[in-house]
């Protein structure tokens, strides 16, 4: 999977989504782009978006909180509360939606896994029910997370040969 730059999405469940995608970056260098305010801001959120507010309080019980705008002056916010974080290796946070989109709520594992020079990310989305898993796949969330993955390839890369 090292250097395969495609999102592969799956849904082992009725109520999951799990999207897998090699960096190639450090372990350590693909947390920090997910964890820290400054490199989160350079990818996070589809061609589209524009992002506003980014805040992280990377702490069991701790949270985030993202807004973005369009050009079309539409806004989109979300907050989360961290419940398992393992430092350079899984975030576990339960997410929502300023205005929900689907039914219910979401609860986020995002995996990272050292494989040779790259890292795996898997990211599983767990929602309440069937019906909201179908949703969000409907609703383009797999086009923006690739969207946002394009981007995120270059902070990594800018920031790899920074160092």
């Amino acid at each position: 999977m090292a250097g395969t730059r495609t999102l592969d999405v799956t849904t082992p469940s009725d109520t999951e989504i799990v999207m897998t995608r090699s960096f190639d970056a450090s372990r350590s260098l693909v947390f920090e782009a997910y964890t820290k305010p400054a490199m989160l801001r350079g990818w996070l959120g589809g061609a589209e978006w524009t992002i506003d507010v980014c805040e992280v309080d990377l702490r069991v019980g701790g949270g985030y909180r993202w807004t973005w705008h369009n050009a079309q002056g539409k806004r989109i916010g979300e907050r989360g509360t961290y419940r398992e974080i393992v430092p350079g290796a899984r975030i576990v946070a339960a997410s929502a939606f300023d205005e929900p989109w689907y039914p219910g709520s979401c609860v986020e594992t995002i995996a990272f896994t050292s494989q040779g020079d790259a890292t795996v990310l898997a990211t599983t989305l767990r929602y309440d029910a069937r019906e909201a898993r179908d949703i969000a796949l409907n609703a383009g969330l797999t086009r923006g997370v690739t969207e946002s993955y394009v981007r995120l390839d270059l902070v990594l890369a800018t920031r790899a040969h920074a160092a």
